[in-house]
């Protein structure tokens, strides 16, 4: 099942705001022991003769995604994220091009996986631009993993207390715009309803709502107001005797933290009282304890933007207030019910028409394997899907999935409809070859006949990696095969078989391999593929994923394609 997914920002909460643990504080600490690090606000100044400000952002899996100018840089994708207490870069390449003061490090815990502690380095002094809007004399931190990390997909940052504690900030989902009002010219002139709000030592927001798990009874619920989550509701088992696991709720990864795997359930409450609004049957994760999030500030769960979309809503922490307003959307489902015919309806499409759909989504990625269209989310897991009308395919019976054309016929979006939560729509990342501005997209590419046979036998060859398939992959590599790494060292096709053998008599997990940026030509009888190579191994509760740039060189011999030469070079994180 897929529905793990929804919960991917407790990732972002607890890696970028509730989660990123200084490690002199236990994690048993009482609240009120407990001491952050500096928390000093930038100053913020206005565009001349302007009180507001107004921009568009951008939605991926209920993610607001706004562009944000670090140091003068170029504009930079942040989740704007009330749950964060600090300012994160994730995106590496981009830090190095920022002229950033680092002036020291610190090591952090994120959720999950038993705690497992990284560091990331401080700047100061920092200067961020939204809108026109300066925030001046910033923190930032910067996260050393590698470009890829799956907690954020391809998005580079995270910004959070700084924006809402010195501004009031409006979102209306409805246009999918964000507006900047200065707190000292605000005046709130609506019919909304006021929720107080209050606030823990990190700065992050807290409300009050009222939940019925089962039966009739209304139990009030302390929520912290998570912007960055793209889940709709969490609530902590047992930090109120009335919070108990709805019947039928499942066992699952609800997603990942900073320190691994987050591990739960999810079933549905019977309703939700918040705004004067009530909502029913409500899709709610359920983190076991080892997540690090339960209990924390007298909490009892976690409202994120599965939710908060359903609301215009005003934050301003100068009253210590937040305003919602009922949209368009408040009355809508959560979830779409699967279409009857779904399950026996199948649709044939040829292996060259699903080049259109590939590419990458936000943080999914479509890709063509054994013939067919592959789903995975990045960093996460996969599946087939199932084409079952134009444009149409189905996600196990998880979800529908609909790519959407412009008015070239080009596929520029795609949109999941999941039965259990929101449905999603993500743009397509078209890839970029500046250095090569002739080369068009692969999409609107004529892929020859030789270097579609050649791409699919390359995500065999992969397969038979994962799968230990020896007898396969003595089909695909050529006799004189040569596997050359960074280091100058050369494996053959010998000693490839003889790995194969050695891993199966291990019983370890294999590790998982997918390709991205792949680029093809044809020189006569060979094909050449250039590309980027994904690694992930899961070991000890933990994943750890290797990037690496390749060169595969293939040659038909005797009527049939096999790999005669292949180059790697590692990606080396920053």
């Amino acid at each position: 099942m897929f529905s793990n997914s929804s919960f991917c920002k407790l990732a972002l909460v607890i890696a970028f705001g509730i989660g990123f643990i200084p490690m002199t504080i236990p994690a048993q600490t009482p609240q009120g022991e407990r001491r952050m690090p500096d928390m000093r606000l930038p100053g913020a100044t206005f565009p001349a003769g302007k009180s507001f400000v107004e921009i568009p952002f951008e939605v991926e899996g209920n993610w607001m995604v706004i562009p944000v100018s670090v140091n003068g840089s170029r504009p930079l994708s942040f989740v704007l994220d009330s749950g964060a207490s600090g300012t994160v870069l994730y995106n590496p390449t981009a830090a190095d091009s920022l002229n950033l003061r680092i002036t020291g490090t610190m090591p952090v815990r994120g959720a999950g996986g038993g705690g497992a502690t990284s560091e990331v380095s401080i700047a100061e002094n920092v200067s961020f631009n939204i809108g026109g809007i300066e925030f001046s004399g910033g923190r930032l931190a910067v996260r050393k993993s590698p470009s890829g990390s799956p907690l954020l997909a391809g998005r580079d940052g995270v910004i959070g207390r700084i924006v809402f504690a010195t501004l009031v900030v409006e979102v209306d989902w409805e246009k999918r715009a964000v507006r900047f009002h200065d707190p000292a010219k605000y005046k709130y002139s609506g019919k909304g309803a006021v929720l107080p709000l209050t606030f823990d030592e990190g700065g992050r927001p807290y409300t009050m709502a009222a939940v019925s798990v089962t039966g009739d009874q209304k139990v009030p619920v302390k929520l912290v107001v998570d912007t960055g989550g793209s889940h709709t509701l969490s609530l902590d088992v047992g930090s109120k005797p009335e919070i108990l696991l709805p019947e039928g709720a499942r066992k699952t990864v609800l997603g990942r933290g900073g320190s691994g795997e987050i591990t739960g359930h999810v079933g549905r409450i019977k309703s939700f009282e918040f705004g004067g609004q009530t909502l029913n049957d409500v899709p709610t994760n359920f983190p076991d304890e080892s997540s690090g999030t339960a209990g924390r500030g007298g909490r009892q769960g976690n409202l994120g933007s599965g939710m908060l979309r359903r609301f215009k809503v005003v934050y301003d922490y100068s009253r210590k207030q937040m305003i919602v307003e009922p949209n368009k959307f408040v009355g809508e489902p959560f979830g779409t019910a699967m279409p009857n015919n779904v399950a026996t309806n199948t649709a044939q499409v040829s292996p060259s028409a699903l080049q259109d759909y590939v590419g990458r989504y936000g943080n999914k990625e479509i890709s063509v394997r054994d013939g067919g269209l592959y789903y995975q989310r990045i960093g996460g897991r996969g599946a087939t899907l199932r084409a079952t009308g134009q444009d149409k395919f189905a996600l196990n019976t998880d979800a529908q999935i609909t790519f959407v054309r412009d008015g070239k016929g080009v596929v520029s979006e795609m949109l999941i409809e999941w039965v259990d939560r929101d449905k999603e729509q993500l743009k397509r990342e078209l890839p970029t070859t500046s250095n090569q501005p002739t080369i068009q997209p692969r999409n609107e590419q004529a892929l020859s006949q030789a270097e579609r046979e050649v791409r699919k036998l390359e995500r065999e060859w992969l397969d038979a990696y994962e799968k230990r398939d020896a007898e396969t992959m003595n089909r695909i590599l050529s006799d004189d095969f040569k596997l050359t790494f960074t280091s100058g060292s050369v494996q053959t096709k010998a000693d490839i078989l003889a790995q194969l053998k050695a891993a199966q008599d291990s019983g370890r997990p294999s590790p998982k391999f997918s390709t991205e940026d792949v680029q093809s030509r044809v020189e006569g009888d060979t094909v050449i593929l250039t590309g980027r190579l994904m690694q992930t191994t899961e070991r000890d509760g933990q994943t750890r994923t290797m990037q690496m740039r390749y060169t595969d060189t293939y040659a038909n011999r005797q009527g049939r394609w096999q790999v005669i030469a292949s180059q790697l070079t590692r990606i080396q994180p920053q």
